[in-house]
């Protein structure tokens, strides 16, 4: 065993000791997180300052509000409105690499969250299909998980582990199975964003989609979202880099 993987199983051995999470502030929120691995650590200490830009957004939704977290990881994005708005949000969190999965859930019991947060395991994508995912670092917290295809540019190293996963359209969750059209939405899966776009004309259009924060990385996905977003009546209100030096644009009805 390498002396990284040893440093990690002892880190996660005295956090278990103590209860298996970290107890973090955020804003004015305590909030409990699974440290199941070094990552997952070191995302709950970077909670409170990795991402300001959204949870600026998250603190600007209105009361009995519906949100949609699209690539909720772990699950930090889902916890603090849940947390803060209470019986006032339906928050539904979307997240298919498993190892996050299972450590989102646990976050979700951790803090009591059963019932204002349901979670699913599947792809959110640009259409509705049985496919892969395929995953660079196959463990809790990890990221740049690709839906579909490959794409060794968006996960930097080649796929050490592939899992089989379902991948939905917007439309066909809220026009085919049901769910409720959000009236936020944050959009952060590395890579297909434009494609889940295309795949949500009729949420997109839907008046009561309020907002939506979606992290882009090149200016050529910034303008073809743009663009996207501008046919559903949807304009930028803010473009900012704060979020840990990620471009990210948020959306509001015009």
């Amino acid at each position: 065993m390498r002396v990284k993987d040893v440093l990690n199983e002892l880190v996660v051995a005295a956090y278990r000791l103590k209860g298996g999470y970290a107890k973090v502030q955020v804003r004015d929120q305590s909030i409990l997180i699974s440290v199941d691995h070094l990552r997952t650590l070191k995302r709950a200490k970077t909670y409170s300052i990795k991402e300001p830009d959204t949870l600026d957004w998250l603190d600007s939704f209105e009361p009995n509000s519906c949100y949609f977290d699209l690539g909720a990881n772990i699950g930090q994005y889902s916890l603090y409105p849940a947390k803060k708005y209470g019986d006032q949000i339906r928050v539904f969190s979307f997240e298919p690499q498993n190892n996050n999965y299972y450590v989102l859930n646990k976050n979700i019991f951790f803090n009591g969250l059963g019932k204002n947060i349901l979670s699913y395991c599947v792809a959110v994508s640009g259409q509705s299909e049985f496919s892969k995912l395929y995953i660079p670092k196959f463990i809790p917290g990890g990221n740049r998980s690709q839906f579909g295809n490959e794409d060794i540019e968006n996960m930097k190293i080649s796929a050490t582990h592939i899992q089989g996963i379902f991948g939905v359209t917007l439309d066909d969750l809220c026009g085919k199975w049901g769910f409720p059209y959000p009236n936020y939405m944050k959009i952060d899966v590395d890579g297909i964003e434009i494609s889940i776009l295309k795949g949500a004309k009729s949420v997109l259009t839907n008046p009561a989609l309020k907002s939506v924060i979606v992290e882009l990385g090149t200016t050529a996905e910034q303008e073809k979202a743009i663009s996207l977003m501008q046919e559903a009546g949807l304009e930028v209100k803010q473009r900012s880099t704060r979020n840990w030096g990620e471009t990210c644009l948020i959306f509001a009805r015009s």
